[in-house]
């Protein structure tokens, strides 16, 4: 038997180049802002409702999030300067979510969110999915955004 996996990707640029008003953000500033949101997702994710580290060291932290009445951990892993995964694996779900910071051909910074997750998913909550994440990552942008602006 095959194991059913589903993936999920949304990629936005980050500095809006016509935007001059707009506070522009370096490799740098998103990075921050990553570990950050990895640390204390509440600004970035409003569905989670509670986060305790409960270890951390330079390559990443463990954490116990409530979302949706849920309450798990996952283990955070940075990849640093490039990537943040977030994975969870118990006996209700399975999954890894990756915030990558990268660049477009053209060499402008871009942020993906990507998901895997161990199981299938009927079309409409597959399409919620996908809105969640683009808003997510939009959201993610404008903490940061606001972070270095401060």
């Amino acid at each position: 038997m095959t194991e059913t996996v589903t993936r999920i990707e949304y990629t936005l640029p980050v500095n809006d180049p016509v935007a001059e008003d707009q506070v522009q953000l370096s490799r740098d500033d998103l990075w921050a802002g990553l570990v950050a949101k990895a640390a204390d997702p509440r600004p970035y994710v409003p569905a989670i409702t509670e986060c305790t580290v409960l270890s951390e060291n330079p390559q990443g932290l463990v954490r116990e999030i409530a979302r949706a009445g849920d309450r798990f951990r996952e283990v955070v892993v940075f990849d640093i300067g490039h990537r943040v995964s977030f994975r969870r694996s118990d006996e209700k779900e399975a999954w890894t979510i990756d915030n990558v910071i990268d660049e477009d051909p053209s060499g402008a910074l871009t942020l993906t969110f990507s998901g895997e997750f161990e199981r299938e998913f009927a079309a409409s909550r597959l399409a919620a999915m996908r809105t969640s994440m683009a808003e997510t990552a939009a959201r993610t942008l404008a903490v940061i955004r606001e972070s270095a602006a401060a």
